[in-house]
């Protein structure tokens, strides 16, 4: 999905570093809200705090890798970093609905954060994976292949999903094998699942 055509007056960009900037000018807003829903619902609040908490960990994990692998992202073409993109710019959007103090109420907006706040703890568990060995080879088709199988989709369903035939999904999961080193589907996805959570 091109976040230009959804939201024209946004400039956005596959630039890691630019994303995460994007981020953090959304958390003074992001802390307001925590605010406000603690008197109200302060297990949503706890829960919003603990997914804000998980996000800066891992980008702070993410900014620990080389230089070089991180600017590889934006040559790629890196599903994970498409994903991150359109996620931070669905909280972005959100929490400038918050900010303008559309009428609504607190505790639906703070449940509409926190799914924004998974998808973006997860876009970046997907960042990881793609960053570390052996995943880091992966074309962005491949990559979103196997964040696929690691949700327990079997052939036919990811080519359901993606609009592509059962011979190519084959094909991209073979090519996984081989740069990946695994031999079974099992471990494969056991792998991926170790990180991505």
């Amino acid at each position: 999905m091109f976040l230009e055509s959804q939201f024209p007056g946004l400039k956005w960009s596959k630039n890691l570093e630019t994303l995460i900037d994007l981020y953090k000018k959304q958390k003074p807003i992001l802390d307001q809200l925590k605010i406000e829903l603690k008197e109200m619902d302060g297990e949503l609040e706890h829960e919003l705090n603990v997914l804000s908490s998980n996000i800066d960990l891992k980008v702070a994990t993410i900014f620990q890798t080389s230089p070089e692998l991180r600017n590889s992202l934006k040559t790629s073409g890196n599903y994970a970093l498409s994903e991150l993109e359109e996620n931070i710019a669905c909280l972005t959007v959100f929490l400038d609905t918050v900010k303008a103090g559309v009428d609504t109420e607190k505790i639906r907006k703070g449940i509409c954060v926190r799914q924004c706040l998974k998808r973006v703890d997860y876009a970046l568990d997907q960042l990881l994976l793609f960053l570390s060995e052996p995943f880091k080879d992966l074309t962005s088709r491949e990559q979103e292949i196997l964040v696929n199988l690691s949700e327990g989709l079997s052939n036919e369903e990811i080519a359901d999903k993606l609009y592509i035939s059962i011979k190519t999904v084959k094909n991209h999961v073979s090519s996984i094998y081989r740069k990946t080193g695994f031999k079974e589907r099992a471990k494969l996805v056991l792998a991926a699942r170790s990180v991505l959570g």
